[in-house]
Formats: structure tokens, C-alpha cells, sequence
């Protein structure tokens, strides 16, 4: 992109795909972006430019640009890439990964697991959208983390775009309900584990189980809603 401006105008939209604050069908206003950025219209324009070269953002005539939906298939091959090279990835922090970044982790998991203990604390069986927005910065950053650990620099935007892309799709929020916090919170323990461990094996196959029971959670909750619309 051409301009810093632009630039700020694109992390700013990219967080927002990312916290689901802009779900399937959501109109970008470039005027509004741009206020609550700072900036005039004109970068905004550019940044979502490049966010529809890169597939988050359709821009169809006389309406402007939209975020766009994933199909089921589309999901399925999002998980699939996210599977190959997040187990690949985890392998590589069991065998790479420095002391200061197991620490993190470790740092990363204490968080996230007082965070469910609080939200199960509260007797409900799911956090509201506010409150789960921490849930969605704590999980990116432990898959990451996991990247970053691996030392393969060139994997981080690709993970970090197929994470834009499977916020874009849970665009019901189904990750806010109590079982799944649990299970991601067990699943990243697993993960962990076996980082420190240094069993390589057993760190992939962990991620691998884990993004794998993120689509089955996704998929069978979607086909739920899917046969309820259909009774209606």
C-alpha cells in the first residue's frame, strides 16, 4: 500500500474481521472507518482494496464493498490449510521453540483458562460478544505464538489470514458457549504440553486434533441451525 495511512486503515479493518466485528454481509463505509481511524476516505478505499485482493472483502457494483461469506466447502479447505500447516508448525516449536517463548505460552494458557473459570463462574452458558472478544485475542495470539515458534516467518501471515477467514465463517459466535471455551482451553493445554515436552510427534498431533475439533464444533452446530431453520 501506497501510504502509512493506508496502512493504519488496514490493520484497523483486518482487527475488526478478526474480533468478528464485522460479520458476512457487513457494508465497509470508507467515511465512517476513516472517523473513527482519523483519516480521510481515500485510504480507507485503498486498504479495502487490498483486504478484496486477498479475498476478506467483495466489492459489488451499487453497493460498495462487503464482507464476504464462506461457504461450507470453503470452510472445509480453510480448516484443512489451517490443519496442514498449524500441525506442521507445532512439530517445529517442540524442536525450536526458546524458553522465553514456552514461557508465553504458559503465560498465554494461565490466561485464557482464568478467563473461562470466570466466565463459567458467572452461571451462564455462553460469554457475551463484549467479553468473548478477549477469548478471540487470547487464541489467536497462542496459535501465533506456536507459529513464531516454529521460526518460519513466511507462515505467520499466511495463519493469520486463515484465522480472518474462520472468524469470518463463526460469524454465529458458537465459540462463545461454555463447551467449546472448555475444550479450547484443553486443546491448548494438550498443545502445550507437548511443546515442552519437545515431543515433536505428539505437538502436531495435538494442533492437528485440535483445529479438526474446531470444524466438527462449527459444522455441527451450522447443520443445527440449518435443520431448525428448515422446521420453522
Amino acid at each position: 500500500m501506497s501510504s502509512n495511512r493506508s496502512q493504519k486503515a488496514y490493520d484497523h479493518i483486518r482487527s475488526k474481521l478478526l474480533d468478528s466485528s464485522l460479520p458476512p454481509g457487513s457494508r465497509l463505509s470508507y467515511g465512517s472507518l476513516g472517523k473513527e481511524i482519523g483519516i480521510s476516505a481515500t485510504p480507507v478505499r485503498e486498504a479495502v482494496g487490498q483486504l478484496a485482493s486477498e479475498g476478506f472483502v467483495e466489492l459489488i457494483p451499487q453497493l460498495g464493498a462487503v464482507v464476504r461469506s464462506l461457504s461450507r466447502d470453503e470452510a472445509i479447505e480453510l480448516y484443512e490449510t489451517r490443519e496442514a500447516l498449524e500441525a506442521y508448525a507445532a512439530g517445529k516449536a517442540a524442536e525450536r521453540a526458546a524458553e522465553w517463548q514456552i514461557k508465553d505460552l504458559e503465560k498465554n494458557l494461565a490466561a485464557l483458562q482464568t478467563w473461562v473459570a470466570k466466565v463459567k463462574s458467572s452461571g451462564k452458558k455462553s460469554a457475551g460478544k463484549k467479553a468473548a472478544s478477549e477469548f478471540h485475542r487470547l487464541d489467536l495470539a497462542f496459535h501465533m505464538m506456536v507459529i513464531e515458534a516454529s521460526r518460519n516467518r513466511r507462515m505467520m501471515k499466511v495463519v493469520g489470514d486463515s484465522h480472518i477467514l474462520t472468524r469470518i465463517f463463526e460469524a454465529d459466535r458458537h465459540e462463545f458457549e461454555i463447551e467449546v471455551l472448555n475444550h479450547t482451553a484443553t486443546d491448548h493445554q494438550s498443545i502445550l504440553q507437548a511443546i515442552k515436552k519437545r515431543d515433536c510427534a505428539a505437538a502436531s498431533q495435538a494442533m492437528q486434533n485440535h483445529i479438526r475439533n474446531s470444524l466438527q464444533q462449527i459444522l455441527a452446530k451450522k447443520d443445527r441451525e440449518s435443520t431448525d431453520r428448515w422446521w420453522q
